[in-house]
């Protein structure tokens, strides 16, 4: 069930009490039948103005007055909401058609102060917001992104997100969310790219333990970048200048594979075939400044920088 029909099925509930205690009183304290009782409710909620059906007594009266301070109110206050559900929902078809075409995106769960500064670095074309808050599902499309309002680790809600499809899901929500959430799409997807925003450092080992593929925290992230660039200027300038600041530049982690296993970087050749090139090679935990003559093993994490579109189509 939408999370958006909850409050009108409340209101629905209030409305149906309230006709169901005017017809009593009408029938009781007036002495009518049950048709002319609820007929003279629904008219006086209504407001059509059609007239008392009956002469009416003072106990009568005071039912009316009550109906129209209680019952006018709810009656149009659940109009309101059934209009504003039918708009919402020939709005969320809308979007529903554009995730359809989509494929190879990334679904930002969580549309906070983070989610919108991750939002800014990621194709707009390709991004699915999904937020359980209407408000920042309404920001969002005001802003121009692809959303979907909901509970980002229900099942329904990331399948409506195109999950299947997804390049990877990234979780901007609390701790606990987002553990969920990605539990629920690695079941739906188990291809599907996972990272964490971790709010709590306590949290870590509990995150973790869901199988999250990258986990991030801003408190200990922003540690470490102060004493990088307290201790090493040049490292941490280099990092945030040519890493992040270039545009045309994208860094690449790539696994060794049997093409490459036992094959050096000069018989690779890959800066003239790809235009990339292997910056760093970890071996068992081990860090290796690479050369020309370095060979690889079967199972080495490459650290590769390419330029603009490059990559590595080994």
């Amino acid at each position: 069930m939408n999370s958006a029909s909850i409050p009108f099925l409340k209101i629905a509930a209030f409305l149906l009490l309230v006709i169901l205690a005017g017809t009593a009183g009408y029938h009781y304290v007036e002495g009518w039948d049950w048709f002319d009782s609820l007929y003279m409710t629904v008219i006086t909620i209504t407001t059509t103005g059609y007239g008392e059906v009956r002469p009416m007594g003072t106990g009568g009266r005071a039912i009316s007055m009550l109906l129209m301070f209680v019952g006018v109110g709810t009656f149009l206050y659940a109009v309101n909401i059934f209009m504003g559900l039918i708009v919402e929902g020939r709005i969320d078809r809308r979007w529903e058609k554009m995730i359809e075409k989509m494929e190879n995106h990334f679904i930002l769960c969580g549309y906070g102060i983070m989610g919108k500064e991750i939002i800014k670095e990621l194709p707009k074309d390709k991004v699915v917001v999904v937020d359980a808050d209407m408000s920042k599902v309404s920001a969002a499309r005001e802003d121009g992104y692809v959303a979907v309002h909901g509970d980002a680790t229900d099942e329904l809600t990331l399948e409506k997100a195109g999950i299947e499809k997804a390049k990877a899901i990234i979780c901007c929500m609390s701790d606990a969310n987002n553990a969920f959430a990605i539990l629920t799409a690695k079941e739906l997807n188990p291809n599907v790219k996972t990272v964490a925003i971790l709010r709590s450092p306590d949290a870590e080992k509990k995150v973790r333990r869901v199988g999250v593929d990258i986990l991030l925290s801003p408190y200990r992230d922003a540690a470490r970048k102060i004493v990088s660039l307290l201790s090493e200027k040049a490292a941490a300038e280099f990092v945030e200048t040519v890493i992040s600041g270039a545009k045309s530049l994208n860094l690449k982690k790539v696994v060794a594979d049997d093409y490459m296993d036992g094959k050096t970087l000069r018989e690779l050749d890959l800066r003239r075939k790809t235009g990339c090139i292997v910056v760093a090679v970890v071996r068992r935990g081990d860090v290796i400044l690479p050369e020309a003559d370095t060979k690889l093993e079967k199972g080495d994490i490459l650290y590769v920088l390419c330029s603009g579109e490059a990559s590595l189509g080994l």
